[in-house]
């Protein structure tokens, strides 16, 4: 016997209605659970979860990492430079037997020296630097602008005239610019004497030649240095030719650079003054370039019967 359809699907809801009503007529789904459900639901769950090695709480606000602390770092305290005695009179060769320590140990001794108001003695440090030592280019500027900037501000090493070492500039050309050359190798005579801080002391000298030695074109001039004395050593001879008087005074200064550079580099064991630039002031560099040491050797070389104060040994 078949059972129409309709008494089918009837059937199948009272079923269902059936076990639904019976399962959930003790249920008030519209209350909230209680603490201790809740509870007993997560354990529940979290124990049906794989567990890990560390344990990561999704409910709490997560912590920041702390950062490590900072290493602090300890710079270690600047070697002690050794000023000595500061009540002596310096030496013109003041600090010549520390210049084996290098440029950068004789630029600290010189900056502790201004530090505390020594400028005479932080001058004699700032020119072992240049004289004695092999500064690399950033210390020689340095060096020669300390030099620049403290020369001005002190008196002349040597302010007793009878203790200047003398010696004689010298100049040949011919009749037409002789007479034009006397004051110019005059006035760079009173530079050098300037220049050396007093130590030297320069007459100027200049030989006209029979002729005009040169015509109409440009006229040659002849530059030397020479000891006081008749038949003293003398510095070699470099010649230069001038178109117009106005640089005259440019002309003879750069010579006498060239001149003492090349004697200096020649006949001792100081340093060798750099190079004049074809920017620079010849003027200034005199007085920059060459250390009053480097004067009184170059003096001194001039006119063998001077004593000498405490000189490097000559090149052989």
């Amino acid at each position: 016997m078949r059972v129409p359809i309709p008494v089918v699907i009837l059937l199948i809801i009272a079923v269902v209605g059936g076990v639904w009503w019976n399962g959930t007529r003790d249920k008030d789904f519209l209350k909230s659970p209680s603490e201790e459900k809740l509870k007993d639901l997560r354990i529940r769950v979290e124990s049906s979860f794989p567990q890990a090695a560390d344990i990561d709480d999704a409910v709490s606000e997560p912590v920041a990492p702390i950062a490590p602390e900072q290493a602090v770092v300890i710079e270690p305290p600047k070697p002690q430079i050794e000023l000595g005695d500061l009540s002596a009179a310096p030496a013109l060769a003041e600090y010549a037997e520390l210049s084996p320590e290098g440029s950068a140990h004789l630029i600290a001794l010189a900056g502790a020296l201004e530090e505390q108001g020594h400028f005479q003695r932080a001058l004699l440090a700032w020119e072992r630097v240049i004289d004695l030592t092999k500064p690399d280019a950033d210390q020689l500027i340095t060096a020669v602008s300390a030099i620049k900037r403290l020369r001005p501000t002190l008196p002349q090493w040597n302010t007793d005239a009878s203790k200047a070492i003398t010696i004689t500039l010298n100049a040949g050309t011919g009749r037409t610019l002789a007479k034009s050359l006397v004051p110019v190798l005059e006035q760079a005579a009173s530079d050098l004497e300037k220049a050396s801080g007093g130590i030297l002391k320069v007459s100027a000298k200049v030989t006209a030649g029979e002729s005009n030695l040169g015509g109409k074109g440009p006229i040659p001039v002849a530059l030397w240095l020479a000891g006081a004395a008749k038949g003293s050593p003398s510095t070699e001879v470099l010649s230069f030719t001038v178109a117009s008087p106005e640089v005259l005074r440019q002309e003879v200064l750069t010579t006498i650079f060239q001149l003492v550079r090349s004697h200096i580099t020649q006949n001792t064991s100081y340093t060798t003054p750099a190079a004049l630039t074809e920017q620079e002031n010849p003027l200034e560099a005199l007085s920059d370039r060459f250390s009053r040491l480097c004067w009184s050797e170059f003096a001194t070389i001039l006119n063998p019967s001077v004593e000498k104060t405490s000189l490097p040994a000559k090149k052989p």
